[in-house]
C-alpha cells in the first residue's frame, strides 16, 4: 500500500497539479495568444532594425524597461531606448548591416511573466573606423510581463558570442 501511495505522489500528483482547471481548451487558447503576442513583439524589434525604425523596435517596451546592448550601453525606459536607437540608426556603421530573423524560445514562469531567449546573425556591420565586424551571433534575454492585457519587455539584455581563444 505504501508503494502505491509513493508512485501516485511521484507520478500522478504533479500531473494533476499542472492540469488546467478549465479542462484545457480555454487555457490552451490563452497560452497560444500569449505566445503569438510575444512573438509579434520580437518580430517588431526585428522589423524595426530592418527598417531603422526605433519607434517600431521599442513599441513593446515598458515605460521603465531595463535595456543593455552587446556593447554594454544601458538605458532605462522605452523613451530612452527609442532615443538611443534613433541616433544609432542614423550611423553608416549600423545602416550597412543586415540580420536574420530571430529564432525565439519562450518560457512562462508565471501566466503573466515570460523569459524569452532569441538569437540572430548579423552581417555587414562596421566599426567607426570602417572595418567590418565578422558575422555577429547575437543572443537576447528578455523578461516580458503582461501588463493590462499587453505583453511588454521589462528587461532586455543583448550579448554576442565571442570567439574563444586560448
Amino acid at each position: 500500500m505504501q508503494i502505491w501511495l509513493l508512485v501516485a505522489s511521484v507520478y500522478l500528483l504533479p500531473a494533476a497539479a499542472s492540469a488546467p482547471a478549465s479542462g484545457g481548451r480555454a487555457v490552451d487558447a490563452d497560452h497560444m495568444r500569449d505566445e503569438q503576442a510575444i512573438q509579434r513583439a520580437i518580430a517588431n524589434w526585428d522589423q524595426g532594425w530592418r527598417d531603422f525604425d526605433a519607434r517600431l523596435a521599442t513599441q513593446d517596451y515598458s515605460d521603465d524597461a531595463d535595456w543593455t546592448n552587446a556593447f554594454g550601453r544601458a538605458r532605462k525606459g522605452r523613451v530612452e531606448v527609442e532615443k538611443y536607437l534613433t541616433g544609432l540608426f542614423k550611423t553608416p556603421e549600423i545602416r550597412s548591416r543586415a540580420s536574420t530573423p530571430s529564432t525565439v524560445d519562450i518560457r512562462f514562469v508565471r501566466p503573466d511573466v515570460a523569459v524569452v531567449t532569441s538569437s540572430r546573425d548579423t552581417v555587414g556591420q562596421r566599426t567607426e573606423s570602417g572595418a567590418e565586424y565578422p558575422t555577429r551571433k547575437t543572443h537576447d534575454l528578455r523578461v516580458m510581463a503582461n501588463q493590462n492585457g499587453k505583453w511588454l519587455v521589462i528587461a532586455h539584455l543583448i550579448m554576442d558570442e565571442k570567439e574563444v581563444r586560448p
